[in-house]
Order: C-alpha cells, then sequence, then structure tokens
C-alpha cells in the first residue's frame, strides 16, 4: 500500500480501522505493523489475534489453511489447501519451510496443530511449538527425568478457561510385557508457565494404539487398546486440557474383530475410519455428534477405493487422518496419500502420493514466545505473588 493511501486510512475511527485489518491476511498484516506504534500495538494485541483466528477459523473456503508435510529429503515443505481440492496444484508444485530444528528431520515430526501454531518434536526429549507463518518457535525445557525408557505417545491442544496451549507426553516404560502392571508417565507442558508437570500411573490397563492424539474442543482423543503388545482398538480414550482427567469413549457398533480404526477430524469432529479388513475395497466415516451430555455415533458415509489403489491398505491405527469439504468434493489426509473425491459418488477423482503427510495449519499471528513471556511477567508481579 502506498503512502498516500494510508494517511487517509490512518485519519478514520479506530473501530473501522480495525474492522479492515481484521479482514486481511497474515501477510499483509505483518507489513502494516511496520507503519506507525500504534498499528503495531493493535495487530500484536491478544484481542485482535484472538478474533482474527476465529474469522480465519470461520473460513469455509479454506483459504488461510496449508498442508505441511515431508517430501523425499525428508524436507519440511507446504503448500494451499485450496488448490487441493480442484487439482490446481500438485504435490511437486511446493515452497520450503524453515523448521526450528535446523538438524536432519529423519527424528523430527509434527504432533499437532492448534490455531496455527504447530508442535514439532525430535527425538524424544526437544520439542517446540512454532507458528511457521510469522517463523517464531518457543523450545520447550528438556525434562528432568528419563523419557526414553519406551514408547512415547504425543498430543497438543489449545485450554480456552485459561487461554494456554499444552503439550502432553505419556510414556510406556519397555520392561513391562503387560498392560495389568503398566506404569506410565504423563508429562504435561504450559506455555504460559513453560514447565512440565509430571504424574504416575493414571492409565492403568490403558495402552494408546495411535502416535498422536486428535485435538476438539479442549480434549485430546487417541485410539487405545488393552494389551500394550497388540494394536487392536477397543476404545477411544480422551485427556481433557482444562481439568487433566481422562475419560473414555466405546466405539460405534461397526464391528471390532479383524478390522483397522483409526481416528481422524471431520471438519471440528471426532471421527473414525472404519476399514473391516486389510485390503478391504471401502472404508466408512463415523462422526462423533453430541446432544446434550449424550454423546452418539453416526454413519456419514462409505468411501470407495479404485482396485489400483493401494494406499488404504498401508492404513493402521497408530495413524490418525482428517477429512475437509469443499463445494462438492471431499478432501482425505493420510499419512501416506492425498485423495480427492467427489463429493456425490464418493468417487476418487484424484491421488497424490507423500512422503509423509503431516499436518494441516491455518495462518495466524499467535506468537508462542509472546504467550510464554506474558506468563512469566504474570507470575512475576506482585500481585500475583501477594495472591
Amino acid at each position: 500500500m502506498a503512502s498516500d493511501s494510508i494517511i487517509p486510512l490512518l485519519l478514520l475511527p479506530d473501530e473501522l480501522i480495525t474492522e479492515i485489518l481484521l479482514k486481511l491476511p497474515i501477510k499483509s498484516l505483518l507489513k502494516f505493523m511496520c507503519v506507525s506504534k500504534s498499528w503495531l500495538q493493535l495487530i500484536s494485541s491478544p484481542a485482535f489475534v484472538k478474533n482474527h483466528i476465529k474469522l480465519t477459523a470461520d473460513d469455509k473456503g479454506y483459504i488461510y489453511h496449508r498442508l505441511i508435510f515431508r517430501n523425499t529429503n525428508e524436507n519440511f515443505k507446504f503448500c494451499s489447501l485450496p488448490p487441493l481440492f480442484t487439482k490446481q496444484q500438485h504435490t511437486e508444485e511446493l515452497f520450503h519451510i524453515d523448521s526450528p530444528i535446523e538438524r536432519s528431520t529423519l527424528l523430527t515430526h509434527i504432533v499437532g496443530s492448534v490455531n496455527g501454531l504447530i508442535c514439532v518434536v525430535h527425538g524424544q526429549k526437544e520439542a517446540y511449538i512454532w507458528n511457521p507463518t510469522i517463523t517464531k518457535s518457543k523450545e520447550l525445557p528438556k525434562f528432568t527425568s528419563n523419557m526414553c525408557s519406551g514408547s512415547i505417545k504425543y498430543g497438543f491442544g489449545y485450554d480456552e478457561s485459561c487461554d494456554d496451549y499444552k503439550v502432553v507426553f505419556i510414556n510406556y516404560p519397555y520392561n513391562h510385557s503387560s498392560s495389568s502392571n503398566m506404569m506410565t508417565v504423563v508429562n504435561i507442558y504450559t506455555l504460559r508457565t513453560n514447565s512440565w508437570t509430571m504424574s504416575h500411573d493414571q492409565l492403568q490397563g490403558v495402552f494408546l494404539v495411535s502416535h498422536y492424539g486428535r485435538f476438539i474442543n479442549g480434549k485430546l482423543y487417541w485410539t487405545s487398546s488393552t494389551c500394550i503388545n497388540k494394536y487392536k482398538v477397543c476404545n477411544i480414550t480422551s485427556f481433557d486440557l482444562a481439568n487433566w482427567t481422562w475419560g473414555s469413549l466405546e466405539l460405534p457398533s461397526c464391528g471390532k474383530d479383524k478390522s483397522d480404526i483409526n481416528v481422524g477430524v471431520v471438519g471440528s469432529d471426532l471421527s473414525l475410519l472404519y476399514t473391516s479388513q486389510r485390503g478391504a475395497a471401502t472404508s466408512d466415516v463415523w462422526i462423533m455428534k453430541h446432544s446434550g451430555v449424550n454423546v452418539s455415533w453416526t454413519k456419514l458415509f462409505t468411501i470407495k477405493y479404485p482396485q489400483n489403489i493401494k494406499t488404504h491398505r498401508c492404513f493402521a491405527p497408530v495413524f490418525t487422518f482428517s477429512i475437509h469439504f469443499r463445494h462438492s468434493e471431499i478432501l482425505l489426509l493420510l499419512h501416506s496419500a492425498i485423495m480427492i473425491y467427489d463429493g456425490s459418488t464418493r468417487q476418487l477423482k484424484h491421488t497424490a502420493h507423500v512422503m509423509h503427510c503431516e499436518e494441516i495449519y491455518v495462518e495466524s499471528l499467535v506468537n508462542p514466545l509472546t504467550i510464554s513471556d506474558q506468563g512469566r511477567r504474570n507470575q512475576d508481579s506482585p500481585q500475583s505473588s501477594h495472591s
């Protein structure tokens, strides 16, 4: 925007300026933060950032949504989501993205994303909360206890009750042969306090199957089993980020024997992808709906796979999925493939194989460093110490 056009805009009422700026994409807002101190304070204020996130979340065209994954060179790449629906953009036409972890990404994986923030982990101890849009990241403090002795499951989400972002690591030691005597270690990180809290044995007799919990409406969800050495999904285990309590959900009556069940997200709802057996030609999509305090499963639709598509045979309950709708098309994101279906016939229109389809994230102004600094200042203030 030219300087002569900025001057009349500065003469507008503050409320109108705010409304105009809220409708702009992140790239424009980052430039406008340099216009004046007042605009910098406005655009970086918590209220503005939250309102912009809300408008972004309400975006049905996925204009601000990005898909991040790794290619064959193990580098992180991203592309815009809308063109994938119309096949205007192929997975070869990608943009490089700099991860906060500069070493090889072979041991680097993405736990999840919420409000534009991504939790990325390297190995079993090094973790970051990262906003790739504004290139800001916060390194999490290292564990004070040994977390490398077993299998680790992960989760990342947002606690709206205290406006905080939390990371959950669940460790299952290798030296237990059965779930009856498993001593799990649960570590919970909160961004505002920049600290970990450790608890023991909260999941007696429960083994989380999926590597990463899916975050929906304040809770994380994993497929789970009763045996640490087998991956037969028995139910869904949840973790409430606000009160740190565990819960469980029964599976829908879709058959539990010789089947693969993946937990995922359809829009903003918890869902399951049920495949009757390895190599099956179809998968059923089930969605969980709330009615007051009651929850119920509803079969949404069935996806049909062509005979020459073998990606569905690689489904495993340790991986998650997501489905997005745009106009008359369905976008299915799996661990190793992107599939586009005709919304009316459920027939496959396009597929693209990728090395690791990691996560969908939205562009946002949320700065993890600012949130952590605010929490530290609140802890250090005389009023908080007095209380």
